[in-house]
């Protein structure tokens, strides 16, 4: 088996657990065979939106614009926000789902749309790698790189859907707007990158651009936490309120602590003594 797919098994493998353990623990009101149904649609949406919307779409622009000019470089930075922010919305067209998600739960939702999303662009992505010839003998644990960026776009894409689903409601194409700047921004680097801006050369720009990644992941998870909790708790977002077993005190989670599963050693803010919370 080609180094890639082992890696991507991996990957999934991950993903599937850390997402899984998420959408649990949030308890927010929903269905949850519909949130697997959407889960399951969303896996083959960005394939799909890759060769029936953007690869027309550059055959297009190819015969109408320099390759590489600038303006091309330009359009093309557009194509993945255009094109993968509308299709991870397609499972809303099922009524079902449509009507189960409200303000309460779409969190929930843009977690698991998104995992679907990521997954099936992961495997893609994987696929594509396969066939290059100079990656055909690298056994699996030299990518390190694919196994990390695709974890952190199951982040960002879960990020992009919930921005545009905070709208379902009410003004939905400003979500759908918002979500396509988020992710245009994200992949700005990319477009920086491609023109080498200040001369600094692809070594430099493919650091910039995990650093960039890192950054929005990060972010991304703060403005989760704040779409559920109504501030930002990232730690609680992931680690749920904590119980002191001394003074009886309860606190969100903080990142500070020895994390032995779902058992950590931290710190209560109110007694201020360390203790093994559950």
């Amino acid at each position: 088996m080609h180094g890639i797919f082992v890696a991507a098994i991996l990957t999934t493998a991950i993903a599937i657990a850390i997402f899984g353990i998420l959408i649990r623990q949030l308890e927010l009101p929903a269905n949850n065979r519909l949130l697997w149904l959407a889960a399951l649609i969303a896996l083959p949406l960005q394939p799909l939106a890759f060769y029936f919307v953007r690869v027309p779409l550059d055959q297009w622009l190819s015969a109408h614009l320099v390759h590489g000019s600038f303006t091309f470089q330009a359009i093309v930075s557009l194509y993945a926000p255009l094109t993968e922010e509308p299709a991870k919305l397609l499972p809303l067209l099922v009524p079902a789902i449509r009507r189960d998600i409200t303000p309460n739960n779409f969190v929930r939702y843009a977690l698991a749309i998104g995992l679907g999303f990521a997954l099936g662009e992961m495997w893609f992505i994987a696929e594509r790698i396969s066939r290059v010839p100079e990656f055909s003998a690298a056994p699996w644990y030299q990518s390190g790189g694919y196994i990390g960026e695709r974890l952190m776009t199951c982040f960002l894409h879960a990020t992009f859907v919930a921005v545009a689903l905070r709208q379902f409601r009410r003004r939905f194409i400003l979500g759908i707007a918002g979500a396509m700047a988020m992710h245009w921004a994200v992949n700005f680097p990319i477009f920086l990158m491609g023109w080498d801006v200040g001369g600094m050369g692809k070594a430099f720009w493919a650091v910039a651009l995990q650093v960039w990644l890192i950054g929005f992941v990060f972010a991304g998870v703060a403005l989760l936490s704040y779409f559920v909790f109504g501030h930002f708790a990232p730690a609680r977002f992931f680690y749920g309120r904590r119980h002191c077993p001394e003074c009886g005190h309860d606190y969100d989670a903080s990142f500070f602590a020895v994390n032995m599963g779902r058992t950590r050693y931290e710190r209560c803010p109110q007694c201020r003594h360390w203790h093994w919370t559950t």
